[in-house]
């Protein structure tokens, strides 16, 4: 028997299950995992949070409920993971950026002196 809060928290989990895919993706350098995603995600876990305050007792009532209470929690705990590595990406990348700036600033620096001396 499906229900709408059953059919709601599997809507769901489709949802994190492909923002979890594009992030990995995004790891590989396959994707990118931006804004839009982040912003998708923080929707679909807002959503779901007044569901998941209330799962022990649905666990309890609802016991359809069970398995995709079970997926929820485990995407969570892999996007725990996953997204703490996009992170370290982002910061890495930034560093990357930040020294190629001061690389830029430096020739720019030299290429003015040069014009002056001529």
């Amino acid at each position: 028997m499906s229900t709408p809060l059953l059919e709601k928290v599997a809507r769901i989990n489709s949802h994190i299950g492909g923002l979890l895919k594009v992030a990995r993706q995004s790891l590989r350098g396959e994707s990118i995992f931006g804004v839009a995603q982040v912003r998708a995600l923080s929707a679909e876990v807002a959503e779901m949070a007044p569901v998941w305050a209330q799962a022990s007792e649905l666990r309890r009532t609802q016991p359809e409920l069970q398995g995709e209470l079970d997926l929820y929690k485990s995407q969570l705990n892999e996007l725990h993971v996953t997204l703490r590595s996009v992170r370290l990406m982002l910061l890495t990348q930034r560093s990357q950026m930040e020294a190629s700036r001061a690389q830029l600033a430096a020739v720019r620096h030299w290429a003015n002196a040069f014009q002056q001396t001529r």
